[in-house]
């Protein structure tokens, strides 16, 4: 009882002060009169009463204050009026509070930017329950050299993993793909993932209607079970509670609706429409194809070592049972079994660590500079301090208010950073890179307020104390009127000044590193010419539609022949995959003839079925033989076109791989080689390409290449609609895009760090010169006395301006120095951001050091021209 009441009057002396102290002013009257009143008893007189209380009682003031402490809430009233005086300081003081608001801003919000970008791709678990013991399931296994890290499995190793695997709770095999849905309104492709039903249960997202699928849906003969996402449910069949049980078209086969996931539902970094039970039928056709990923959750106290180790057992098993074992031991097949939320991340990690320790040595220039504006403004106030010193106030009380003062000021560019980090991220989520994984999920979350927050009290801190430090508080130092600014006051102006320009130096050969790489990339010819004028589309013919190929093949090639007759269109032709198109990409060991050891598994190639006239459509060159012919394809003969890159590895010369012969392994005929193509990045311009095997064939899914200077124009797309729905009605188009969007899309990644680090750099070499600028007109302002003499004594405007041009170059060449080395020992950091340049390459060094000294050249003019005309009488006079 006693400490609530306590804790009430400390509380009622708080919000309640004026009335307390009143209560405290009747209090100490009624002692007062209390001795009054003993001293009279005694036989004093009143006056000598009054006296002789007022000698026993002491001064009333410092009675007052002795109580006001034993309150306790001295400290939060003071800070309560520090917080006051620092608002209203901020609002009538625009000239110091706009240009530090405006530094802490940008910097604190691109920070927070920046961080809830990480916090939502790295930091924040996956989606889904216990999602530390979720697992990405693959293998890896080396081709000549070539290690593949991501080896897919084939169903075969899914039910040989299914049986004999200890470590996994749940698992299961998925796949991507697209499929036409028709049956309903008009035809559409939808993004499917084909999968078993452990997959979806070790994710342990259950459905929000119906079930999960079950093992009698993988079964032969069972009926098609498909599970649809929310959000095609909602758009197709307006969110129907009655969906259960219905049957829908897909590629022309009937799939019963079992189920509808939850609305935020997310399936790793894909976006499908339909999940379809995948059958497991041992020895059907593709069930060896290692074409499926796998995901598990590990059983409780298994550790990924345990799992690799498990699996590692399983796969001897399968290598046995298979009679794969030669297989396994020359492409050193072994288990891959890693955290799944690698698998949906990638290698975006490394960027955007990149990209924080950026706006990191951002934000330290941010507070270097505020702290410079605080610290002139302490210095102008060092009278003022001084007075009230001599009234009775200790340092100790000062130097809080400057810190309350620079908490303020930090928190309320906080704010303001974090509503700008708000709107940027706003703008990322509509306009930021498609490659950019999780990216639906970063938002402005706790984290990123108490980031915030974390931002702000250590910025405040930071320079409040770096001000308190510098500003003479410390020594107590009392400033007279027309005093000049301290040596110590300078020097360490001139160390921020240095430490900025370091800084902001090494963040511009960063960005210009990465522009130079940039210029590197689009100098590659990728091989294909003007992707802008590139259209492509992909069809998709299931065998439920049409099951002989020879139709299939007749339907492609009138549909082509349609597509070649509009008008403004220069060349056609269609592949099984075009350039940049990853998810459609298929390699297959190849052997070449007299080249390949008998005994030793062949180099894995990417394999391309193509109609005659691709190269054409893409611009691609020959460099030596012919191209496919519609004969080649009609009369199935054995030919092939291979790349270059392959051409002169087994035989120095294209000219000399013509008529030399090759197979996929486990083919038992040869090809002859007629044509050798330039080389395709397939991958990207930043990797190096792959040696292509091209063959004249169709296949049921095939993307065009449509080349016409309309490409891109809502024209041209209503004209290959309407010339395809001639030859079918019932076919759907997907993936309507040009080779330029899927360029853009490749470069993406490098674009958004490119951009990124140059607003960072910019903002950096922004705040530094102002940092320049900052120092010389404070040392024109203070130094008017001597300027005055010095032109009054007879020196030239060109000596005053250039006393100050050179203390702004030898400020901007000490940073410059201790910039370029830092800069040289951090660039290895950026190697997997390059691209044909290195980490050290001197013209962007010295590009970089040429730029911050014309803009330190440009910052430092100005206050010298004023110092340069400077009127002497009228600054001596004010002296």
């Amino acid at each position: 009882m006693r400490f609530n009441r306590v804790v009430i009057r400390r509380l009622h002396s708080l919000f309640r002060r004026s009335r307390a102290d009143a209560d405290l002013q009747h209090e100490i009257e009624f002692h007062f009169e209390q001795l009054v009143k003993e001293a009279m008893a005694s036989g004093a007189s009143e006056s000598e009463a009054r006296m002789m209380a007022r000698r026993q009682f002491g001064p009333m003031e410092k009675t007052k204050e002795e109580c006001r402490d034993s309150r306790r809430v001295n400290h939060v009233a003071d800070f309560v009026r520090d917080v006051r005086y620092a608002l209203r300081t901020i609002r009538t003081k625009p000239g110091f509070s706009v240009p530090a608001l405006l530094s802490l801003t940008l910097g604190i919000g691109a920070n927070i930017a920046i961080f809830s970008v990480i916090n939502a791709v790295l930091i924040r678990p996956l989606p889904y329950p216990k999602p530390e013991k979720l697992v990405g399931v693959f293998n890896s296994a080396a081709f000549t050299g070539l290690v593949i890290k991501e080896w897919p499995l084939s169903l075969e190793m899914y039910a040989a993993y299914k049986e004999n695997a200890r470590s996994f709770e749940d698992f299961g095999v998925w796949t991507p793909g697209a499929a036409a849905f028709t049956g309903a309104g008009e035809p559409e492709q939808v993004a499917t993932v084909a999968m078993t039903h452990g997959v979806l249960r070790a994710l342990g997202v259950r459905p929000y209607l119906g079930r999960w699928f079950s093992s009698a849906d993988e079964l032969e003969g069972a009926q098609k079970t498909a599970i649809l996402s929310y959000k095609y449910w909602q758009r197709r069949f307006g969110g129907d509670e009655h969906i259960l049980g219905r049957l829908i078209l897909i590629d022309f086969v009937p799939y019963q609706v079992v189920g509808v996931m939850p609305r935020h539902f997310e399936f790793l970094d894909l976006v499908p429409d339909v999940f379809l039970a995948q059958g497991v039928v041992a020895g059907a056709p593709g069930s060896r194809d290692a074409d499926r990923s796998g995901v598990a959750r590990l059983k409780p106290g298994v550790s990924l070592v345990q799992a690799n180790q498990d699996i590692a057992r399983v796969i001897d098993i399968w290598a046995a049972k298979t009679g794969a074992e030669h297989m396994v031991e020359q492409l050193r097949v072994k288990p891959n079994v890693r955290p799944l939320k690698q698998d949906v991340v990638g290698d975006v990690g490394a960027v955007l660590q990149i990209l924080m320790g950026a706006l990191v040595l951002v934000l330290l220039l941010v507070c270097a500079n505020v702290a410079n504006l605080v610290q002139a403004r302490a210095q102008a106030r060092r009278e003022e301090f001084a007075t009230r010193v001599a009234l009775g106030a200790n340092w100790g009380r000062v130097a809080s208010q400057v810190i309350v003062e620079s908490l303020a000021l930090a928190t309320l560019g906080g704010a303001a950073g974090l509503a700008l980090a708000y709107a940027g991220l706003r703008v990322l989520a509509t306009q930021g890179p498609a490659t950019l994984p999780r990216v639906s999920e970063i938002s402005i979350a706790a984290t990123s307020i108490l980031f915030a927050l974390a931002c702000s009290l250590l910025s405040g801190i930071l320079f409040g104390f770096v001000a308190v430090l510098k500003s003479g508080l410390n020594n107590k130092l009392q400033t007279a009127r027309g005093a000049s600014q301290s040596t110590e006051q300078a020097r360490a102006q001139g160390a921020f000044v240095i430490a900025q320009v370091a800084v902001a130096l090494v963040l511009l050969v960063a960005a210009g590193l990465l522009v130079r790489s940039f210029i590197a990339l689009n100098a590659v010819r990728p091989g294909f010419t003007h992707p802008e004028q590139i259209q492509t589309i992909r069809l998709f013919i299931p065998e439920a539609q049409i099951q002989e190929s020879e139709r299939v093949a007749q339907l492609e090639a009138e549909i082509l022949h349609k597509l070649a007759g509009i008008p403004g269109v220069t060349a056609a032709a269609f592949a099984t995959a075009l350039p940049l198109e990853f998810e459609y990409r298929n390699g297959n060991p190849v052997s070449v003839e007299r080249k390949t050891p008998v005994d030793r598994m062949p180099p894995n190639r990417v394999i391309k079925r193509i109609s005659p006239g691709l190269f054409a459509a893409l611009g691609t060159r020959l460099v030596a033989g012919r191209d496919f012919t519609w004969n080649d394809l009609i009369n199935k003969r054995r030919v092939a076109i291979v790349s270059e890159n392959m051409a002169r590895e087994y035989w120095s010369k294209p000219q000399d791989a013509l008529g030399e012969r090759i197979r996929i392994n486990g083919d038992s005929q040869w090809s002859v080689v007629v044509g050798v193509a330039e080389n395709v990045y397939e991958e990207g311009v930043d990797q190096p390409p792959s040696a292509l095997v091209y063959f004249p064939a169709v296949r049921r899914g095939v993307a065009f290449a449509i080349r016409s200077n309309r490409a891109g124009t809502q024209g041209l797309l209503k004209e290959i609609t309407a010339e395809i729905h001639a030859v079918d009605p019932s076919l759907p188009l997907a993936q309507v895009r040009t080779l330029s969007d899927l360029y853009r899309l490749a470069m993406a990644r490098r674009s958004f760090a490119l951009l990124l680090l140059g607003i960072a750099a910019a903002m950096a070499m922004t705040l530094s010169m102002i940092g320049v600028y900052g120092v010389l007109a404070y040392a024109v302002a203070q130094r008017r006395k001597e300027i005055s003499i010095r032109v009054a004594m007879g020196a030239e405007p060109r000596t005053i301006r250039a006393l100050f041009l050179r203390q702004g170059l030898i400020l901007t060449c000490f940073g410059g120095v201790i910039g370029l080395a830092s800069a040289r020992a951090l660039s290895p950091w950026m190697a997997s951001l390059l691209f044909g340049v290195k980490p050290f390459d001197p013209l962007i060094y010295a590009v970089s050091g040429a730029v911050i000294l014309v803009a330190a050249l440009t910052a430092s003019s100005i206050p010298a021209r004023r110092a340069a005309f400077l009127n002497p009488i009228g600054a001596l006079r004010g002296e």
